[in-house]
This record gives C-alpha cells, structure tokens and sequence, in this order.
C-alpha cells in the first residue's frame, strides 16, 4: 500500500478532474477521481481517501450537498475532510459563506471554480495539516 496521500476529486467534469489531478500529483499526492456522487460514495466506502475534492453541482444541483451529508453521517467516514470547489456563484447568483454557512453544508472549505494552483495545494495542506 502506497504511502503517499491520497486525494479523490469528484466532479461531473471529466476536464476539471484532469486539470486538478495533474496539480495535485505535481505536489506529490496520489489521486483517484469519481464523476457521480454514487461512484463518490462507492469509492470512499471501498477504499482510504485522506481527502475529498468535491463539486457542488454533478448530476444534480446538490449532489455535493447530498454526498456531503451522507459523508459526515457515515462512522469511518464523517472525519474526512471536504473541500468543496463550485461554480454555483456564476451559475445561479447564489454566494456561499463557508464561516456563516458550515454548519449546514457539512464541508471544511468551500471555494469558487477554478482555483490557480497555488491556491488549491494551499488549501489542500490546510485541510491536510488539521486532520
């Protein structure tokens, strides 16, 4: 079994995930990715994730909140951290605030699509650095 951290990135965007997984193994990260948020949930059941990189909008408008939820209520999942990544702003108008909103979007970060590199290892070794 491999050592190295591993990242799985769930987006409906097969693009996106190719973009994100590049920069990620580029810092050293192993990656795996899911387009649904049942093959999401199926992977993080079957398998160790150290992080999850999760869209908000997949095949439905809350997909990323269902997976979310259904995350934190699961006993060996709900410790993983969940950086959401969305375009929902420029989509429907509709700003999340991760420090007022956290409570009911079950997720550790919450960020406009796409981040520049910098900007997503950042918060991923944040997110990594509190777990």
């Amino acid at each position: 079994m491999s050592d190295k951290i591993r990242i799985l990135i769930a987006d409906d965007d097969p693009d996106f995930i190719e973009i994100n997984k590049t920069v990620l193994q580029a810092a050293g990260y192993e990656t795996d990715e899911a387009l649904t948020s049942k093959e999401v949930l199926k992977k993080l059941r079957a398998g160790h994730y150290d992080l999850l990189i999760l869209d908000l909008m997949m095949e439905e408008r809350d997909a990323g909140f269902t997976v979310a939820y259904a995350v934190r209520d699961d006993e060996h999942l709900k410790h993983l951290p969940i950086l959401m990544l969305t375009s929902a702003e420029q989509k429907t108008g509709f700003k999340f605030d991760i420090s007022a909103d956290k409570d009911w979007m079950k997720v550790d970060d919450l960020a406009a699509k796409p981040l520049k590199p910098a900007e997503l290892i950042r918060r991923v070794n944040r997110l990594l650095e509190k777990k």
